[in-house]
């Protein structure tokens, strides 16, 4: 009886909560997460949106510094965070569901007129590698070398530039962030990766351990894995010029996104 009395307790609370959207905070990552005409938009942008509307859930989402969005997160200001690298410290303060929102491919960026091919942390002694402030690392030989220089740019447009002017030797950023930021800038030409991933990690929409919103987290991974097997996943994917994964369904129809 105790234990029934807890878990409506624990639902009203949560249907309570949303009565008021979740807030939602992220940094600009493309092609992750984009302003674009005035909306977030962007693979997993994209992605949350289908996953929250499925589950009949409103929420506001904001662009900003990745500092700020985690202090708001660690200031109890947050509901999710979306696209946190798993830290073990992140971990104390917020959920992070088993299903990822995305797996990243970490890899080295260099500047074609100063080439590099690097296949581990250990090719990297002397070196001067652009980092992003507030970013977890999850790879520990790269988190904690001391045999090069991790530098930091307030964003990734800063460290490509760092890079091309030869104040850094090499970028470590997401592949398909890294091609998407230099095709912006036009500099897609100027600029190349070693092939071999320094690492992969997953990207996660953490949420708030409040125990309204922790009561959200089984539904939503549910939800997640299930979307991923959908066309309309197949079909950000697409709208984002991304590989789609051979387990994910097709669209049947030939009609443009």
């Amino acid at each position: 009886m105790a234990r029934l009395y807890a878990l409506l307790v624990l639902l009203c609370v949560s249907v309570v909560s949303h009565a008021q959207p979740l807030k939602v905070c992220t940094n600009e990552w493309p092609p992750y997460t984009l302003l674009e005409e005035g909306q977030v938009r962007g693979i997993d942008a994209d992605l949350l949106h289908l996953v929250l509307t499925n589950l009949g859930i409103s929420y506001d989402i904001t662009l900003e510094p990745w500092r700020r969005c985690l202090r708001k997160m660690n200031d109890g200001k947050l509901d999710i965070l979306l696209d946190a690298f798993y830290s073990d410290e992140r971990a104390k303060s917020m959920i992070f569901p088993n299903e990822p929102m995305a797996e990243s491919a970490m890899v080295l960026f260099h500047a074609r007129a100063r080439p590099y091919t690097i296949n581990s942390v250990d090719d990297l002694t002397g070196l001067r590698v652009g980092t992003e402030p507030g970013y977890a690392y999850s790879h520990e030989a790269f988190a904690k070398g001391t045999h090069f220089i991790r530098e930091d740019a307030p964003t990734l447009d800063a460290n490509v530039g760092k890079l091309l002017l030869g104040r850094i030797d090499l970028v470590i950023t997401d592949r398909a962030v890294g091609l998407f930021t230099a095709k912006n800038m036009g500099v897609q030409d100027s600029i190349a990766y070693s092939p071999q991933p320094l690492y992969s990690d997953r990207v996660f929409a953490a949420f708030s351990r409040r125990p309204a919103i922790a009561a959200l987290v089984p539904s939503f991974e549910s939800e997640l894995r299930r979307v991923k097997q959908t066309p309309e996943y197949a079909a950000i994917l697409r709208r984002y010029h991304q590989e789609i994964p051979t387990q994910t369904v097709e669209q049947t129809d030939t009609r443009a996104d």
